[in-house]
């Protein structure tokens, strides 16, 4: 309400009689725009920083939630908070104008009580929700206690920011030294609910953007709005409930001061210019790690992919997953075409990936030392050696070589060929690597993954042989969060390490999903403890002399297999003596026998039943649900029942990583199947490796084998069952790899009382051979190479030297423990080799003629 005119040019007048009136205000909208700005920028930048810390735990974290609550708390909400103020004018008449000064204990106050209290916000909130992850982010997966959890976080966390912005809004207005100040209750309550779901809806916002790991500019502008408008809505509305008026005895030269004014502004903007000036510093950072990453996609690649239990990938506080480059005399092109999965040069790395305790570990600190002469093989062990120590872990947890390669600096087609040209791809984990065709521009580097699970690593400082701490956690969730790291899922981190490496998402896509999927059954045994299964050895000739075996994507070492339901090994008598009986038939035979002797059976327990029958018809049911199911899932091959024959052999297959558990048996029909049509292109690629059932093409129908199986080199094949099985041939070739690996990093000539000292201590057994001694890295590298020589049966780890012992991290009981199944390894030893041969002597039509795979297998260091 406006004074009477009669006293407009009466300050003292004015004074008084807005002692019980209102004062009229009147903002200016410069400095009304100004304050929005300066919300929208403390909230970007707090954004910026929150997103970059990844638990409540470590000075890293710490440091970043520090620097995020003086961001948002000075900036976005006290600095908003007072350019929105001074832009405020009391007009007591209209030639006069006072302005409004703080107290300054309340303004110290209301920027400190606020700043303690958003720290306490953005700590309960944690780390970044997990949300879900599903494409369909149904409600049985958001209600998980887990969702539930974080989402609570959130809702409370956003309740409790949106009251620290009213607690600095109306906390800045105590103690006025010239006003009287009154609010009304319905605007106070409604600002206040406002300010808490905008800081809700910005922080949910914001935190699944996070978790969909999209670093983009707008995303995260998007976020800073909504909790920008979580602010000044909360702000503007209570303003338009409070009122001012004068105390009594204010004199009038106090109100028309606008020193404070000014000062405030120095302090803003000096806020605002150090935010701005950090923002510019993140973004420095984050282009010199692009710029980084386009260069090393340039070259030859080594890179860690670690899942955790949900299937996250593991992503270093950059935005990226540890890498190394390799270093080595040859240059880029050259390595490329060593790096092709069917060659020996790639299936050498292959193969001591399997091998790193026993062939490298005794020599790290050789290699960390010095550099060897620069050759491919060692190029690969010192930047796996390396790619660990980065991890803080030894090279023995580093985890198996992925075997397909991805080739870098690929991408030729904007995003909208893109999605025209690649195949959407299935959420479950076994059809989700169907891959994908493409057509690939020049290559310019090449990328190698080995792949892991998180939680089953040793320290680094195993590697050296020095003392370590064996109960601390090097390799935990909390351990990685508190350095900064984060877990994001594959299909959202894909597109930033796609455009690092100058690839298509798609295609890395597919090779995240499978490493993943490689990390958890691709390099260990896939049949079940006790299980008895029909397998199907199907082979056929490939080009240049060269075999394929038709294999499972998802396990890549895994033949087609079926097990039988409610059948346990082993096999009885009467069961074995029927399968040797039914030698060298089809499968059709096969089935109609089978059925045959169920139909007899059945008719003889109507007369008599004893327990071994019950357990023979049993049997005899149960193959044939297998046998139709195998049947059934390869009619893409019509023939195939007519052409498979059943070998003579049951075959025990161990079914973990120790002897501890009972063994698997597997009865096997072999074939070979139709060759590919070589006038047509292959739709599988050597970038992906993996057939796709979807993408419609010329090819014949037994050019595409049918999902979720694929086709894989036989070489390659041959030596993942070996490495796999661990059993003789394993143990002679980690012999053959610690002896290469000793030549290349020999001990200094000169070194002679190191080789003293390191002769004196005790010997241990040597874990090749167990009658024979080896007490240094020294003696394991110059211990003859005898593959004829008698072997004890079972992992072939036991009793390794202190050396070996520390290096490895395990103690001697660990290593010397012969589980009860120990002799399965070798027994299974080499039993496709055994199938291969008679069903290359069984080949009537000569298909197998003009194929190497005799030539082939040699590369083992068969006996």
């Amino acid at each position: 309400m406006s004074a009477p005119e009669n006293i407009w040019s009466n300050q003292s007048a004015l004074v008084t009689y807005y002692t019980d009136h209102d004062i009229p205000m009147r903002p200016q909208p410069g400095f009304l725009v100004l304050s929005i700005i300066v919300s929208i920028l403390g909230s970007y930048a707090t954004l910026l920083l929150l997103g970059r810390r990844t638990s409540n735990r470590g000075l890293r974290n710490f440091g970043f939630l520090a620097v995020s609550a003086i961001c948002f708390a000075a900036v976005a909400v006290w600095g908003m908070h007072f350019v929105s103020m001074i832009s405020v004018r009391l007009d007591p008449s209209p030639n006069l104008s006072w302005a409004i000064m703080f107290s300054p204990g309340m303004t110290v106050l209301s920027l400190f009580v606020p700043l303690v209290a958003t720290v306490c916000a953005f700590w309960f909130l944690g780390d970044d929700p997990s949300y879900v992850a599903d494409k369909d982010d149904s409600w049985k997966a958001a209600l998980t206690p887990r969702n539930l959890l974080e989402s609570w976080r959130v809702l409370a966390g956003g309740i409790f920011l949106g009251l620290t912005i009213g607690l600095m809004h109306y906390s800045a207005s105590f103690q006025l030294p010239n006003f009287n100040v009154s609010y009304t209750a319905v605007t106070v309550v409604f600002a206040l609910v406002l300010a808490c779901i905008a800081a809700i809806a910005a922080l949910a916002l914001f935190f699944r953007a996070r978790q969909q790991w999209q670093e983009s500019f707008w995303k995260r502008g998007i976020c800073s709005l909504f909790l920008a408008a979580a602010v000044c809505g909360m702000h503007y509305l209570g303003l338009g409930g409070t009122s001012y008026r004068t105390r009594q005895d204010v004199q009038p030269e106090a109100l028309a001061s606008n020193g404070q004014n000014s000062r405030l502004i120095i302090a803003i903007s000096v806020m605002c210019a150090v935010i701005i000036l950090i923002s510019i510093l993140l973004a420095i950072a984050d282009l010199r790690t692009r710029i980084q990453m386009k260069a090393k996609a340039k070259n030859i690649v080594l890179a860690s992919v670690t899942f955790d239990e949900y299937g996250k990938i593991l992503v270093k506080p950059d935005g990226t997953i540890p890498m190394q480059i390799m270093q080595t005399d040859t240059n880029t092109e050259g390595l490329s075409a060593l790096l092709d999965p069917q060659l020996a040069s790639f299936q050498w790395l292959y193969q001591l990936s399997f091998c790193w305790r026993l062939a490298v570990v005794p020599f790290v600190p050789r290699i960390v030392d010095h550099k060897a002469q620069g050759s491919f093989r060692s190029g690969f062990i010192e930047a796996a050696v390396r790619l660990a120590h980065s991890l803080d872990l030894s090279v023995d947890s580093i985890g198996i070589l992925f075997d397909r390669v991805l080739n870098t600096g690929t991408k030729v087609f904007d995003e909208q060929e893109q999605a025209e040209k690649f195949v959407p791809m299935p959420t479950d984990d076994e059809s989700s690597i169907h891959g994908i065709t493409m057509k690939l521009g020049s290559s310019e580097g090449v990328m190698c993954f080995f792949a892991r699970e998180l939680g089953k690593g040793k320290p680094a400082a195993a590697d050296m042989g020095t003392d370590y701490d064996a109960t601390k956690e090097v390799d935990s969730v909390d351990y990685y969060l508190e350095r900064g790291w984060r877990l994001a899922e594959t299909r959202f981190f894909s597109k930033l390490l796609a455009d690092y490496m100058g690839v298509s998402k798609a295609e890395m896509d597919v090779y995240l999903n499978a490493c993943k999927t490689y990390a958890k059954r691709g390099s260990q045994p896939v049949v079940q403890e006790g299980g008895v299964y029909l397998g199907l050895f199907g082979v056929r000739p490939a080009g240049e002399g060269g075999l394929d075996v038709l294999v499972y994507n998802f396990a890549r070492h895994q033949i087609p297999a079926y097990r039988l339901p409610d059948i346990s090994m082993p096999l009885n008598t009467r069961s074995l003596a029927w399968l040797k009986s039914c030698h060298n038939v089809t499968l059709a035979q096969l089935l109609a026998r089978c059925n045959e002797a169920l139909n007899d059976d059945a008719s003889s327990r109507l007369t008599a039943e004893s327990a071994e029958q019950e357990i023979f018809y049993d049997f005899l049911a149960a193959l044939c649900v297998s046998l139709e199911s195998l049947i059934a899932a390869m009619r893409v091959w019509p023939t195939l029942p007519d052409q498979a024959r059943l070998s003579p052999d049951v075959i025990e297959l161990p079914t973990s990583d120790s002897d501890t558990k009972r063994p698997a048996q597997m009865l096997l029909l072999s074939v070979i199947l139709p060759a590919p049509d070589h006038g047509l292109a292959l739709v599988q690629t050597r970038a992906s490796g993996i057939q796709v059932p979807q993408l419609d093409s010329t090819r014949r129908d037994w050019d595409k084998p049918p999902a979720p199986f694929v086709y894989s080199p036989w070489n390659l094949w041959s030596r993942a069952q070996t490495m796999i099985l661990r059993g003789a041939v394993y143990r002679d070739i980690a012999q053959q790899f610690s002896n290469e690996v000793g030549k290349m990093y020999a001990p200094p000539v000169n070194d002679i009382a190191a080789e003293i000292a390191a002769d004196k201590k005790p010997k241990g057994v040597n874990p090749f051979h167990g009658d024979e001694k080896v007490g240094s890295v020294v003696d394991l590298a110059s211990v003859s190479y005898t593959p004829s020589r008698k072997r004890r049966p079972g992992t072939a780890i036991k009793g390794a030297s202190d050396a070996i012992q520390k290096a490895a991290g395990m103690s001697a009981d660990e290593l010397d423990v012969e589980g009860e199944y120990a002799g399965v390894r070798d027994r299974a030893d080499m039993w496709f080799l055994r199938v291969m041969q008679a069903l290359a002597e069984a080949d009537e039509n000569r298909f197998l003629e003009y194929t190497d795979w005799e030539s082939q297998c040699k590369m083992l260091p068969l006996d």
